[in-house]
């Protein structure tokens, strides 16, 4: 996985927007765009350090220097996932799995029956 991916990753993980995590390290919402497609090769220090700090990860695992592939292919798969999802679903589906998984047991069963309830009436389904 890339620094680009990973930030990419740690940032959607966060839910936050491009432009958000710019405001927060100072810079604009373009140079965040750059930063995950990998097209900014030497990112300041002190940039890396912030982002580190934002997403609790340590410095070397942005980077990608962490010897921890298990957790490097975990990121790598979610991401994956996630943009799969986004494609074939949309990104309000994204948003939905991500508020799911907040859920308790209890949580998730009433979820589970609104939309259930939901998909009965004709005005809230697709025809």
């Amino acid at each position: 996985m890339t620094m680009g991916e990973r930030i990419k990753y740690l940032r959607m993980r966060e839910k936050m927007t491009q432009e958000q995590l710019g405001d927060v390290l100072g810079v604009q919402k373009s140079a965040i765009r750059k930063y995950e497609k990998g097209e900014v090769e030497n990112i300041k220090r002190s940039t890396i350090k912030k982002m580190s700090e934002i997403f609790d990860v340590s410095p070397c695992f942005l980077m990608g220097w962490d010897d921890d592939y298990d957790k490097v292919n975990e990121l790598a798969l979610e991401v994956k996932l996630i943009e799969q999802i986004q494609s074939q679903y949309g990104k309000q589906a994204v948003e939905l799995l991500e508020q799911f998984v907040e859920l308790n047991e209890i949580g998730k069963d009433k979820a589970i029956d609104t939309l259930i309830d939901l998909c009965m009436i004709d005005k809230y389904t697709e025809k």
